[in-house]
This record gives structure tokens, C-alpha cells and sequence, in this order.
């Protein structure tokens, strides 16, 4: 490490958002340590595909990305998403619809960003996707509390009922940041399917409920 990057610590307060080590961006430690090798965890239906296990340092940059304004990390998160969602693609034969998870209002507004929206976004563009291949068709119809504020017992029951889609036809696939219990992914598939849509797959960035499957 260089003179310079101490410095920015100790003048800025600037450090890695996925170690904590003084510096600008992201420690090439951390860097390293983030290899995406996409995988399907679940054979569904809907399959569901994960691009890499929910682990350090990739936690602490995800709550980064999503809850301490670190937005700047959306492109590189986003290149970690690309190689599963080109999978995911390739596997249609076809580009389907791409429907983030929606965000709760009260989420977008604290955080200034919907991040899942905004990381399909940059996966897309990586892929070299049209931009109109992402489509945000899922929106909230209640209010729910948010997950890490409840047991993954509770987890299914929060979600349950809080989502509706745009009527339509077609081959859709389903994105997420994180999968834990997958509570969300199937409330989203469950509003999809009931609006006409053919949910082909779900696709998330990290997996968090399968760790054995990543030894």
C-alpha cells in the first residue's frame, strides 16, 4: 500500500467498503477474493441461479452498495451479476424480460436508489443488452418490514400477498440482490405467474442459504 491511501484515511476517512483497509475504492484483496462462477441452487420451478455465495468481503460491499450511499459500487456489483445473467439469457435462446425486485418506497427514499434496479441495470449494459430488456413490472401493493428486521420464520409471512405485476405474456426472469430464505423471489414469481407471465428463472447475485454448495 502507498503513501497516498493512509493519507486519504486519515484526511477523508476514506477505506475499502469490503475490508475496512485505508484507501480509495476497493482493496485489490477484496477484489480477488470475489470470483463469480454462477450455479443454479434451486432447480425450481423456477430454477433459481446464484452468480456467488453471500460471504465476506461480498457482504460488506453489498450493505455498502445498499444502505451506507457507497452507489459508486453499483457497476462493480453489477459486473459480478453479468456472467449469471448472460447464462441465464443464453439458456432462454432469447433476451427475456428482466424484472427487478421492487423496492419498498420508503427503501428508495431513505437510500436515494432502487439497487436492485439499478444493479440489472449495469448487468445489462455489461451484457450488452438493450436497455428496454429490463423491465420493472412488480410494484408493492402493502407495506412490509424489512427483512433483516425479521425471523427467517416470520420471512414468508412478510412477504406474502405484497406484490402485483403488470399484466402480460412471455418469458420473464426474476432478479434479486441476496436470497436467504427466498421469501421475496417467491412472492415476486407468485405475482408474475398470476399476471399471465412465464417466469423462467430467478437470478441473484449472491446466495446466502446454501453455503455448502460453495465449499
Amino acid at each position: 500500500m502507498g503513501v497516498f491511501e493512509p493519507l486519504a484515511d486519515l484526511l477523508l476517512g476514506a477505506c475499502c467498503p469490503g475490508c475496512g483497509a485505508p484507501g480509495l475504492g476497493v482493496y485489490a484483496d477484496c477484489l480477488a477474493a470475489v470470483r463469480p462462477a454462477p450455479r443454479v441452487i434451486l432447480d425450481g420451478p423456477p430454477p433459481v441461479v446464484a452468480c456467488l455465495p453471500y460471504r465476506a468481503p461480498l457482504t460488506s460491499l453489498v450493505i455498502a452498495h445498499k444502505d451506507r450511499g457507497a452507489g459508486w459500487l453499483c457497476d462493480l456489483l453489477g459486473s459480478w451479476l453479468a456472467p449469471g445473467l448472460a447464462a441465464v439469457v443464453e439458456a432462454a435462446g432469447s433476451c427475456p424480460a428482466l424484472v427487478p425486485l421492487p423496492s419498498t418506497p420508503a427503501a428508495v427514499r431513505r437510500r436515494g436508489a432502487d439497487h436492485v434496479l439499478d444493479l440489472l441495470r449495469a448487468a445489462s449494459v455489461r451484457c450488452g443488452l438493450p436497455r428496454e430488456a429490463v423491465s420493472p413490472l412488480l410494484r408493492r401493493t402493502r407495506r412490509v418490514r424489512d427483512q433483516v428486521e425479521v425471523s427467517h420464520q416470520e420471512r414468508s409471512g412478510n412477504q406474502a400477498g405484497s406484490m402485483s405485476a403488470v399484466r402480460g405474456e412471455g418469458p420473464v426472469v426474476v432478479v434479486d440482490d441476496i436470497r436467504t430464505t427466498g421469501a421475496s423471489l417467491d412472492e415476486a414469481v407468485r405475482a408474475l405467474t398470476a399476471s399471465g407471465h412465464d417466469v423462467l428463472a430467478a437470478l441473484v447475485l449472491a446466495d446466502a442459504e446454501h453455503p455448502r454448495r460453495w465449499a
